[in-house]
């Protein structure tokens, strides 16, 4: 039977198509066919245009018109590198009417443009002339024509609306000081309805296609995260533009829809593709809805729901099929000199996605464990881009990538692993030392080790490893176990290097990231790179990002050389390319002086050694990955010791066993008897593994993954015990202060600082927020795509208790009168007021947004009294990305909200867990100087909240850990239910709330305090 790729790969090794579609579908204006370059570097201003930006024009390219051209005009306006007119002045008269109405200028305006009939108007001069209003077929932006008569003959041009006084003075050969005139035309009448309503400018132009060009970059590096927000870009400029309900918006709706679905987001994606759908039929670019049904077709992929896909994608293909010109269908076609670079725009989007979805249809098939007609498929696919000249390396790549996965889906492992390695080879010069390339590395890896090739797959993982290492990129944990298998069987091949492999699993492991945290540090990255926080900062990250792009742009130039160049003018390419990469490493360099916490916040590897260096002798660090079938234990002790076991759970079973333990919490508000087998188990198949070298840690550090991250693991049981006898069982926290963290880096970065908060002031608490009204909810979430984010917002009740909360943890905190932010005072500007900085504890009590909870909230958010009289609730959240630019010099942060780190919801679409969200927002706060978090991992009762963080202050506050004094607090309820506190405090609903994350060790000097 042969062996179907794993569903949970995510088809990362497909769906890099989304790219060259991407690119196909936004063709830059400078595109269009010519018979010869003329223009010079000269540049002449031209004035100003209907929305007052500054414009200057320069020769421009001659085309085929319909009589010789005499002169050809490019305009740029507002600081756009790409032309937002092109006026051509044409030898001799030619009747207006006749060009407007057809001819070969009408002709390529129609290839582009989707244009009404030419009205009859007049210019400024009174000179006639008729005008044209269009959209562009891709995109869908406002443009016009105009054909008018210049001094010396028939002058036609075309252009965005607002460049029509410009068009104009060049047409009639005025200077560009000549206004008057323009504002008089009755052509800018005609058009200033669509311009006052659109308030469109080549400013919009340019953002758009930047957005639109930097998504196909992204997707380039399969940066899928990074590549939603430019695609929000671009649509939010459509909506503007159009409103929401307008066709231009389909393009760049698929586009974010599928790049939502490349990172697990089903629900968030359908929503968009729904709303496209409704709009497609509308579409003046006949490619809108055969795309669509394409990635309709990938995002059934990404469910694993390969019928579905294949029957889409059949459609899709049959839809290219009828937009593709025949003669290219024909066996053996060739366009001959130019290939596809000569065929209409839309032209070009339909060969490109047929050829695109036939090598997807391939993919879908080697999955289904049909190897045989995915090769055939495959051959289609490569023929028809052979016969449109288009050979480039991701091209190449990606259909090698295929042509593997069917070799595999055959059982032929081996020579998929040589063939993964020849795409790697592709991608390495199209997208040099980026997402792509290391993928591929990984699948030649895990391929050469299904053929029992051990060296040659560690020589793969490796040197994909190095890339993501270099980068400050990871993978999801499924790519990264077949890399920990290799290297414990190799261990059990070669005991004598069994210490040294152990310490390279460590190592490996960190590669893993999932996709929630990936975005979530994304965001941070780019909001560092939008100049929040130190200027510094902002300038180094671009400084990074401008290089990136021009190490792309020197690869392409690397790629373009054929065989018989000059071995000099190779040698000088790669020299340039040297250069770049050094200045590279340089600019990140400077990011992480400017910003010392920029490395933590992307998520870096440390070595065994370097977590051994920041661990006590009486501390262990256990990591955990966890993948679709099994995954890996792996424990550091500070001699330096590893050792990494396999567990034998998959994902879905270890989540299955949270479920079962947090169903004991969930559902029965502390009543339901506690499922003691389901704790036990886990114990026993999470860490049991490991336990070994857990002997003697009197505190540890957990990395957990997937549904562990919803677990507080003190609340494991170590050895069985009796639902009714939960006072005297042996909790881990029996065994350990435990401390989770959201990377071993994370840990090492955090001790790696100062001790301990040198903050002048002990303490201070926010908390009792006024919840935002349900007006202002629904102003902030839209009924059209956030109705059940408004109403599940419109719950949060207020929480009363957490002011009690805030002044108890206030007064054995040592704080004084100013130490308690309450009620309408807790708002985003009197946290911003506070001072944050000079406390040595900040204490957060109220409610938590996650994403999955909500659709809309696609970063975790802690909700804050709205300000006073606010039209909207945005100002009632602080948001993770936001949380950067506080600056702290906190040793705990609690985060007593409700649910901040609560079990993963919306698993049906792949919504990432609310641990997992809590993870970014822990790794904010720690960039923003905490050393450590304090968070609930379900509701906290009122009383019993109270009674936990104001003694675990009291604890701190005489000298103990945050994971030490959680630890005694913890035990407090234990050891005294039935006696001095009530017997239901026994049960983990109670006690197991609170968790540390981060630094459980440092302290701050002890200061006596009264007891409880």
């Amino acid at each position: 039977m042969p062996k179907a790729l794993p569903p949970s790969a995510r088809l990362l090794s497909l769906f890099a198509g989304l790219s060259l579609l991407a690119g196909c579908t936004a063709p830059p204006p400078e595109a269009y066919a010519t018979l010869g370059d003329q223009r010079v570097a000269a540049s002449q201003p031209a004035g100003t245009d209907a929305r007052g930006e500054s414009c200057f024009s320069r020769p421009g390219s001659f085309i085929a018109l319909d009589g010789p051209v005499a002169t050809a005009t490019e305009v740029f306006c507002a600081g756009f590198n790409q032309p937002v007119a092109r006026v051509f002045a044409l030898r001799g008269a030619i009747d207006p009417g006749q060009i407007a109405a057809g001819g070969v200028w009408r002709t390529q305006l129609n290839e582009r443009l989707s244009c009404e009939a030419p009205q009859v108007t007049r210019l400024g001069d009174g000179t006639p002339a008729r005008l044209l209003s269009c959209t562009r077929r891709v995109g869908g932006l406002p443009h016009i024509a105009l054909v008018t008569a210049g001094p010396d003959g028939t002058v036609v041009a075309d252009g965005i609306p607002s460049t029509l006084p410009v068009m104009e003075r060049i047409a009639r050969n005025l200077p560009p000081g000549s206004g008057d005139a323009a504002t008089r035309s009755d052509a800018l009448q005609i058009e200033a309805v669509r311009l006052s309503v659109r308030a469109f400018s080549a400013a919009d132009a340019r953002d758009y296609d930047r957005a639109m060009s930097l998504g196909r970059e992204l997707n380039l590096a399969e940066n899928y995260a990074r590549a939603e927000d430019v695609y929000r870009s671009a649509l939010a400029i459509q909506d503007r533009i159009h409103g929401a309900d307008s066709p231009a918006s389909v393009s760049a709706l698929a586009h974010l829809a599928l790049n939502l679905s490349n990172q697990q987001r089903f629900r968030e994606a359908d929503q968009l593709f729904a709303r496209a759908t409704t709009l497609a039929p509308r579409s003046v670019d006949t490619v809108d809805a055969v795309r669509l049904v394409h990635y309709r077709g990938l995002h059934a992929m990404n469910q694993a729901k390969n019928d579905q896909a294949l029957d889409l994608l059949g459609q899709a293909e049959a839809g290219y099929v009828a937009l593709v010109p025949a003669r290219l269908l024909v066996a053996g076609a060739d366009l001959g000199v130019g290939g596809g670079s000569l065929l209409p725009g839309s032209a070009q989007a339909a060969v490109i996605g047929l050829a695109e979805v036939r090598r997807v249809r391939a993919s879908a098939l080697a999955r289904l464990g049909r190897p045989d007609e995915a090769r055939v498929m495959l051959t289609q696919a490569r023929e028809l881009l052979r016969r449109v000249a288009d050979d480039r390396s991701v091209v190449v790549g990606r259909s090698l990538r295929t042509e593997a996965a069917a070799m595999a889906a055959g059982q032929q492992a081996e020579g998929a692993g040589a063939l993964l390695e020849q795409a790697a080879a592709r991608f390495r010069q199209a997208s040099p030392g980026e997402r792509p390339e290391a993928t591929t590395l990984f699948l030649a890896g895990q391929r050469h080790a299904d053929a029992g090739r051990l060296v040659e797959a560690l020589t793969a993982f490796r040197a994909g490893a190095a890339i993501l290492r270099a980068r400050q990129i990871s993978l999801e944990p499924v790519q990264v176990l077949p890399y920990l298998d290799a290297l414990t069987a190799r261990a059990a091949q070669a005991p004598a290097q069994a210490a040294a492999l152990q310490q390279e699993a460590f190592g490996a492991a960190q590669l893993a990231q999932r996709g929630q945290s990936a975005r979530l540090v994304n965001q941070a990255a780019a909001r560092l790179a939008s100049g929040t926080g130190d200027g510094r900062v902002a300038a180094a990250v671009r400084r990074m990002q401008d290089l990136d792009q021009e190490l792309r742009d020197i690869f392409a130039e690397r790629d373009g050389l054929g065989a018989g160049t000059d071995p000099q003018a190779i040698a000088a390419v790669d020299a340039r390319i040297a250069t770049k990469q050094t200045e590279r490493a340089e600019a990140e360099g400077d990011v992480a002086n400017a910003a010392p916490g920029y490395r933590q916040l992307l998520g870096a590897t440390a070595s065994s050694a370097d977590v051994a260096g920041v661990l006590d002798a009486r501390e262990a660090l256990v990591q955990i990955v966890l993948g679709p079938r099994h995954g890996y234990g792996i424990a550091v002790r500070a001699d330096g010791s590893v050792l990494a076991r396999r567990i034998d759970l998959g994902e879905a079973q270890v989540g299955a066993l949270v479920r079962r333990v947090r169903a004991s919490i969930d559902q029965g508000a502390g009543q339901q008897p506690f499922d003691t087998v389901a704790s036990h188990e886990l114990y026993n198949r999470i860490l049991g593994p490991v336990a070994a070298a857990l002997q003697g840690a009197e505190a540890l550090v957990v990395v957990p993954d997937g549904p562990l991250l919803s677990l507080p693991f003190a609340m494991l049981l170590a050895e069985p015990a009796a639902p009714d006898a939960l006072g005297q069982a042996a909790w881990l926290v029996r065994r350990h202060a435990i401390a989770h963290t959201t990377s071993p880096q994370a840990l090492v970065k955090v001790r790696g600082g100062s001790p301990a908060s040198t903050a002048a002031r002990p303490y201070i608490g926010f908390g009792n927020f006024v919840p935002p009204s349900r007006a202002q909810f629904a102003a902030t979430f839209p009924a059209d795509r956030c109705a059940d984010d408004a109403r599940l917002a419109t719950g949060l009740g207020a929480l009363p208790g957490t002011g009690r909360e805030v002044m108890a943890a206030s007064r054995y905190a040592g704080g004084d009168a100013r130490s308690a932010v309450l009620g309408q005072d807790f708002t985003l500007a009197s946290l911003r007021a506070a001072n944050l900085e000079s406390h040595r504890i900040i204490h957060l009590a109220t409610h938590a947004l996650l994403p999955g909870e909500l659709s809309c909230v696609t970063e975790p958010a802690i909700v804050v009294s709205p300000a006073r009289n606010a039209a909207n609730a945005s100002t009632a959240f602080l948001r993770a990305s936001e949380v950067l630019s506080l600056k702290l010099d906190a040793d705990l942060v609690i985060l007593s909200a409700c649910n901040t780190a609560g079990p993963g919801s919306g698993v049906e679409d792949g919504a990432a867990s609310a641990g997992e969200a809590l993870s970014g927002l822990a790794r904010a706060f720690f960039y923003a100087g905490a050393r450590g978090l304090l968070v609930t991992h379900w509701p906290a009762v009122d009383d019993a909240a109270t009674l936990m963080v104001a003694d675990l202050m009291r604890r701190q506050a005489d000298g103990a850990s945050s994971a030490a004094a959680l630890r005694g607090a913890q035990l407090l309820f234990l050891n005294e239910a039935g006696g001095r506190l009530p017997a239901e405090f026994a049960h983990p609903y109670y006690w197991a709330v609170f968790a540390v994350i981060g630094d459980g060790r440092r302290q701050p000097a002890p200061r006596r305090v009264a007891a409880l």
